[in-house]
């Protein structure tokens, strides 16, 4: 299986495509029964032939993480490492039953802060008011992932019960958001924002602790965070009490791969900066 998004290039006098992974993880998914670098390879070269008769001059893939799919194509593409994932196996984390946790009553004593688990829906706007100012700010973001509100409508609207929103209050000022997506026994990481002058506060960090512990309590067995959410890493593997071989490390890997290489330099040329730039992010 291999979802893909095409899209149409112009060009004068002919029409030309180039395809990529949708926002997130992605990538070919095999089922291997024997050997699964041959099985790669056929699949490589049969579409290769498909891309050319279809006109693709150019795939761009995201590999996923957390099924290595990556590891099966190595001989035959050029990995470029973006950065390290990080899996928090929830399992070892102790459960914490006290009621309506996450209705604003996850606050610390000594703390200021609460997080609130939030309607997908009708907390949209308070998000994107969020999202839009850390994305404008923020002057290495391409502007590829500058997403419309329709696309989160349409992440509302598809994926129903499997996503989540979460915030973390200061009285009543909402101070960071996320999404989560949730998929089988796994939490991710989607899309975070936050007010300018929290982002270096453990603000953040203490609404990705009650995701985590939240997942945890609902009986998810991880909880994953791309490489933009380093920075998080150490204060929630300490505050869920974690050992850090609980903690699993993978590399984000993504790919390009070029199928009409005369066309593809006039048309889209890019180097290895501009592409982890535009098809880095996760």
């Amino acid at each position: 299986m291999y979802p893909f998004i095409k899209r149409k290039l112009a060009r004068p006098g002919a029409f030309y495509y180039d395809i990529t992974s949708p926002f997130g993880y992605g990538g070919p998914v095999f089922k291997v029964r024997k050997d699964g670098s041959k099985l790669a390879a056929s699949f490589l070269a049969a579409f290769s032939i498909y891309s050319r008769t279809e006109k693709i001059i150019a795939e761009y893939i995201r590999f996923h993480p957390l099924l290595h799919n990556a590891e099966l194509m190595k001989e035959g593409l050029k990995l470029l490492p973006v950065h390290d994932t990080y899996t928090f196996k929830l399992n070892y984390v102790n459960k914490d039953t006290t009621e309506d946790r996450y209705n604003g009553t996850l606050a610390e004593k000594e703390s200021p802060y609460s997080v609130k688990k939030m309607g997908t829906v009708k907390h949209m706007f308070d998000f994107l008011v969020l999202y839009y100012s850390t994305i404008r700010r923020n002057e290495e973001t391409d502007s590829y992932y500058f997403f419309t509100n329709d696309y989160f409508e349409s992440l509302v609207s598809e994926l129903g019960p499997n996503l989540h929103l979460f915030g973390i209050f200061k009285g009543n000022r909402l101070l960071a958001a996320c999404y989560v997506l949730a998929k089988g026994e796994v939490l991710y990481h989607h899309v975070s924002a936050n007010l300018v002058e929290e982002k270096e506060s453990d603000a953040e960090s203490k609404l990705m602790a009650a995701i985590a512990q939240w997942g945890a309590d609902n009986n998810y067995s991880c909880f994953h965070l791309s490489g933009g959410q380093a920075s998080h890493v150490s204060p929630l593997t300490a505050a869920l009490g974690l050992e850090t071989d609980k903690v699993e490390i993978s590399s984000y890997d993504i790919a390009v791969r070029v199928h009409e290489p005369d066309i593809y330099k006039k048309l889209q040329p890019m180097d290895e900066v501009g592409l982890i730039k535009r098809y880095g992010n996760n």
